[in-house]
C-alpha cells in the first residue's frame, strides 16, 4: 500500500510535528510505502526534530500561498490558508497513492482520506473562554476567523484520528464524526525506562516557551515551594521573546527557579534523572507528550485537572495529581516531596501507565486504523 503523509507545516518543534515523523517511521516499519509532503519546512525545526532519528527523509515542500507572507507568526491561520493550496497539489498526485493522511491542520480535509486531530480549531475560542484564558479583542477576532475557516474547510464525513480520549470527545462535538480513532502519540519508553538516579527535590517542566502554554505560572508555583528547585526547559520561536521577559519579571528575587531554552535532548534526560516531580503548566493539554515522557522516566506528573494529559495519563496514576490553581499545585508538590514512600510508589505506577504509550503500542494501533481505512 502506498501512503502520502502530509504534515501541513513543519515550522516549530512541537507535538504535532513529532507525531508526524513518528507516524512516518511507524508506517515504514510496517512495510508501507510512504512519501512525506509539507507546505513549509523550517530548517531550524527540522534539525531539532530529526536529531537522533535515522532514516527520515526530507519532505517534498509543495509551498504555500503568497498571502501567508502577511501572517508569518500566525501559525494556525497559515496552516488553514495553506490547506486548500496543498490540496490542489496533492490531488494531482492522487493516482500514486492508496491513502492520503494529513497530520497538521486538525481538520478532516476534503482532499485527505483521514486526518490526525490534535484539537479541532472550530472550537478554539469556546475552549479558551471555558478555560479562562484572558483574551484581547484582536485575539478573539482571530480565533473567530480561525473557527470560521475551519468549518469551511472541513468534510464532516471523513474519518479522524485523535490524540486522546479527551480530544476524541471534542472531535465528535465539533465535526459530528462517527469514525474517530484514538491513536495516542508514542514516547520512547525504552530510552526513558532507564532514566533514573539520585532524584532530589527538583521539579521539572518541559514546554514550548509561548503564551498559550501558560509557562509564566510556573515561577508563581516555585515561589510557594521555596524548598524545591524548579526547572523550566523548552524550545523557543520568534514569538517567545516577550514570554521570556515575563518569566524573568515574575521570577525576580527567586533563587529556586531556572529557565533553560533550546537545550539538547541529553540535557532534558539529565534533568529527568535528577527530578522527582514533573509539573505541567495550568492548561488543558490535548495529550501531552512531555507528560507521558516524564511518566515513562519515573517522574510523578502533577498536571492541570482537565485535558488529555489528565484523563489519559495522570489520573490513571493517581486521582490526587490534578490541580486547578497555583496554590493547589504548590500544595500537591510539597506533599509529594514530604512523603518519600508515596513518591516512590507513584513513580513505579507512572512507569507502568506510560508503557501504554510506547512506540510498539502506537505502531500496533496505527496499523489497525490503516487497515480499517483501507477497507472503507
Amino acid at each position: 500500500m502506498r501512503i502520502a503523509l502530509v504534515p501541513s507545516f513543519l515550522y516549530v518543534v512541537g507535538g504535532t510535528e513529532k507525531l508526524s515523523l513518528e507516524m512516518y517511521r511507524a508506517l515504514r516499519d510496517l512495510d508501507y510505502e510512504v512519501d512525506l509532503y509539507t507546505a513549509y519546512l523550517s530548517e531550524r525545526a527540522w534539525e531539532a526534530l530529526t536529531s537522533g532519528m535515522n532514516g527520515i527523509p526530507r519532505p517534498i515542500v509543495l509551498g504555500e500561498p503568497l498571502i501567508n507572507r502577511l501572517f508569518s507568526r500566525a501559525l494556525l491561520l497559515r496552516r488553514l490558508l495553506a490547506a486548500p493550496y496543498l490540496g490542489r497539489r496533492i490531488r494531482k498526485l492522487r493516482h500514486r497513492y492508496d491513502l492520503i493522511i494529513e497530520t497538521g491542520s486538525s481538520i478532516p480535509l476534503k482532499w485527505a482520506d483521514a486526518s490526525y486531530v490534535h484539537f479541532p480549531p472550530v472550537d478554539i475560542l469556546k475552549f479558551y473562554l471555558e478555560h479562562q484564558y484572558r483574551l484581547r479583542l484582536y485575539e478573539r477576532a482571530y480565533d473567530l476567523l480561525v473557527g470560521w475557516m475551519a468549518r469551511a474547510l472541513a468534510d464532516y464525513s471523513k474519518p479522524v484520528m485523535a490524540n486522546s480520549t479527551w480530544t476524541a470527545r471534542y472531535v465528535r462535538e465539533a465535526y459530528g464524526s462517527q469514525r474517530v480513532y484514538v491513536v495516542h502519540p508514542p514516547v520512547n519508553v525504552e530510552e526513558l525506562s532507564s532514566v533514573g538516579g539520585d532524584r532530589g527535590r527538583i521539579v521539572l517542566t518541559v514546554s514550548r516557551i509561548e503564551w498559550g502554554k501558560k509557562v509564566t505560572e510556573i515561577p508563581e508555583i516555585a515561589r510557594l515551594v521555596p524548598e524545591a528547585e524548579f526547572y523550566l526547559v523548552g524550545a523557543t520561536s520568534p514569538a517567545s521573546e516577550p514570554v521570556v521577559r515575563e518569566l524573568k519579571r515574575r521570577a525576580e528575587g527567586l533563587r529556586n527557579f531556572h529557565v533553560e531554552t533550546d537545550v539538547p535532548r541529553r540535557r532534558i534526560l539529565e534533568l529527568m534523572s535528577q527530578a522527582s516531580i514533573y509539573l505541567h503548566p495550568p492548561l488543558a493539554e490535548h495529550f501531552g507528550i512531555a507528560i507521558a515522557e516524564a511518566a515513562a522516566a519515573g517522574l510523578v506528573p502533577v498536571v492541570y485537572r482537565d485535558g488529555g494529559g489528565w484523563t489519559d495519563i495522570a489520573s490513571r496514576i493517581d486521582k490526587g495529581l490534578g490541580y486547578t490553581g497555583v496554590e493547589e499545585a504548590a500544595h500537591i508538590v510539597r506533599s509529594l516531596l514530604n512523603d518519600h514512600g508515596r513518591l516512590k510508589e507513584l513513580s513505579s505506577r507512572a512507569r507502568e501507565v506510560a508503557k501504554d504509550f510506547s512506540y510498539e503500542k502506537f505502531k500496533e494501533r496505527l496499523n489497525e486504523v490503516i487497515k480499517e481505512l483501507a477497507r472503507a
